[in-house]
């Protein structure tokens, strides 16, 4: 079976914690930049370098990892880099935890000639920019799908709150301005649902989903930011204590306009995608 088959169930069952070794110091949305080295000896691979900003960093039992292995920095990656599968138990590997504005696993993946089997390499030598861009596609839908389920729960608590909460002698969702409000959120909301149920479904069918998943990124993790933050606006003062619900939602919602890619590497996706359309490419 191919290092896929053997790993994969586990992950899906949850017997192993898994991390996507993608970014570096110097290259974030350019992954023609990546400097990881991987280096075959015999039918081993050597990898030297560093990632950065890896989830589950410290945390995780194996790691998808990215390396160069033929090229020069500034390629582009196309033919020149490969997806390896990394454990994280190698000898060479040590991990660096560092604090971001929401809390979770993540830091710097280090790597000093760790050796993987060719066995654990994942897809064809040079094949792996075309890996790492099939991933982000699935990992855009679900950042995009996260992005709703903190709207959704901003929007929920924004709907308890003004219900309830009495000023000048009426529940503040009496007030048209914020009645306003929470109908915009809803129907910004449904709208993200909606892309997001569009760029799943067109990576379920095994289709090129490059545009869908963009728009779903794009606008699921900007939205959400805002629904985020009009439900701060609607606690007033009791929406910026710390470890309020809202509060956090705020706080840990903002990172997702940053994460598998930002959003204006999805709106240059989305613009090149219409202008070669528009030319009849």
């Amino acid at each position: 079976p191919s290092v896929c088959e053997r790993v994969l169930p586990r992950v899906a069952a949850g017997e192993l914690v898994a991390g996507f070794g993608l970014t570096e110091p110097d290259a974030g949305s350019d992954l023609g930049m990546v400097a990881t080295r991987a280096e075959k000896h015999g039918s081993r691979w050597r990898i030297r370098g560093a990632k950065t900003f890896i989830s589950n960093a410290g945390v995780a039992d194996l790691y998808t990892l990215l390396a160069r292995t033929s090229g020069e920095l500034g390629d582009g990656g196309k033919g020149s880099l490969t997806m390896f599968l990394v454990r994280g138990d190698a000898k060479g590997l040590s991990t660096r935890r560092f604090e971001v504005t929401s809390p979770h696993p993540i830091g710097d993946v280090l790597l000093e000639d760790v050796e993987v089997p060719d066995e654990e390499r994942i897809g064809a030598v040079g094949g792996g920019l075309e890996v790492a861009l099939g991933t982000l596609g699935r990992f855009r839908t679900s950042v995009a799908a996260a992005a709703n389920g903190f709207a959704r729960r901003a929007l929920d608590e924004s709907l308890v709150r003004t219900s309830t909460r009495q000023q000048f002698g009426k529940p503040l969702a009496a007030f048209q301005g914020l009645a306003f409000d929470l109908a915009e959120m809803d129907t910004r909301l449904r709208a993200a649902e909606l892309l997001v149920e569009e760029a799943a479904d067109t990576v379920d069918r095994g289709e090129r989903a490059v545009e869908e998943v963009a728009r779903a990124k794009l606008f699921s993790t900007e939205n959400a930011s805002w629904v985020c933050d009009r439900a701060v606006q609607h606690f007033g003062g009791l929406g910026v204590v710390r470890g309020s619900i809202v509060e956090q939602l705020w706080r840990d919602v903002r990172a997702l306009r940053i994460y598998e890619g930002t959003s204006e590497i999805q709106k240059l996706i989305l613009s090149r995608a219409l202008v070669a359309r528009a030319a009849g490419k």
